[in-house]
């Protein structure tokens, strides 16, 4: 008599295998980004209009308390007048994707757009 393999405890091998990959796979998907992000914080490059004198009372202590409840996740790095780009092209620098986030006023800030009706400060309002 010739002995059959057990092809029922192959295929439970495979389907188990087959299993534990899929749920591999899709732990591993669902990780991804946060796993990026915790060891790669998220960062900005805000740029006020003010220089360092006044940006240390208008705009760096907003800055701080936001990079400490950030814990790590994300990070604002501020630049101060004219660092990254002339402060009367903040705006469309913003705009381009030069720097991500300002901190001006409508009498500094030349725009495409009158700033009194879209606002000047990104994200703080001080």
């Amino acid at each position: 008599m010739v002995k059959k393999p057990n092809l029922t405890k192959r295929r439970d091998f495979i389907k188990k295998a087959g299993l534990v990959t899929a749920a591999g796979v899709g732990a591993t998907a669902l990780s991804a980004p946060y796993g990026y992000a915790a060891t790669n914080p998220i960062k900005w490059r805000l740029q006020t209009y003010s220089g360092a004198p006044l940006g240390a009372h208008v705009v760096l202590p907003q800055v701080e308390s936001f990079n400490k409840a950030a814990h790590g996740e994300m990070e604002i790095e501020l630049y101060y007048a004219d660092q990254l780009v002339p402060t009367d092209e903040l705006f469309r620098a913003m705009q381009a994707g030069t720097i991500d986030a300002v901190q001006s006023d409508d009498a500094t800030m030349g725009s495409p757009v009158d700033i009194q009706i879209f606002g000047g400060y990104f994200p703080f309002a001080t």
